[in-house]
């Protein structure tokens, strides 16, 4: 073979590799849900009550499921009333036993005595914890997990933190096309109103 034909060979492999990086790349982004098209989730109601203090609402990704505070790149399973397979979710936890709970408890047990930062979303304050999950799933682990505690919302005058949640493995499982870029994108969306 000569070398015209070994470099034309080359080059078509490399022009054909090229090609699939970038088709690999573009259904990838597709998957994650960065396509520019966003559904907008609006929180005004509480177990029937729109005595609330602080309403919300923010974007994701269009492509994204969603039930009722859970979100997915992938169909959201659920296991029983408290076992979702959803990386992203928020809670609102009453603050009276917020130091009770399982998020406290998992704060608690990634040793974190402070939080890694704390920042203004929509002029909230909110409190940023990465940590790793120390097994809450029967002893597997959810992997990273990045919290956002937030601002107290009243609700029928009692008050509760809001908190949201991006789990690297929900119920210690893979979810393709989850990313934690996803979630940081969908928290700095976030805007309360009255």
């Amino acid at each position: 073979m000569s070398n015209s034909v070994k470099i034309i060979i080359v080059l078509l492999l490399t022009i054909t590799a090229i090609s699939g990086y970038f088709v690999f790349t573009k259904k990838q982004l597709e998957n994650a849900g960065v396509s520019g098209e966003f559904k907008t989730f609006t929180f005004s109601t509480f177990h029937g009550s729109s005595d609330i203090s602080d309403k919300f609402q923010f974007q994701y990704p269009a492509n994204w499921y969603n039930e009722g505070q859970y979100f997915s790149p992938q169909k959201i399973q659920f296991y029983n009333m408290f076992t979702v397979k959803a990386p992203i979710y928020f809670d609102l936890v009453l603050a009276d036993i917020f130091h009770l709970t399982e998020l406290q408890y998992q704060i608690d047990n990634s040793k974190k005595r402070v939080p890694d930062s704390i920042g203004q979303i929509d002029d909230k304050e909110f409190k940023r914890y990465d940590l790793i999950d120390y097994g809450s799933y029967g002893g597997d682990s959810a992997g990273r997990v990045k919290i956002f505690v937030g601002p107290k919302i009243k609700i029928d005058g009692q008050d509760y933190y809001l908190v949201f949640h991006w789990e690297e493995k929900p119920l210690a499982e893979y979810v393709f096309s989850n990313d934690i870029k996803v979630f940081d994108d969908i928290l700095l969306t976030l805007k309360f109103f009255k």
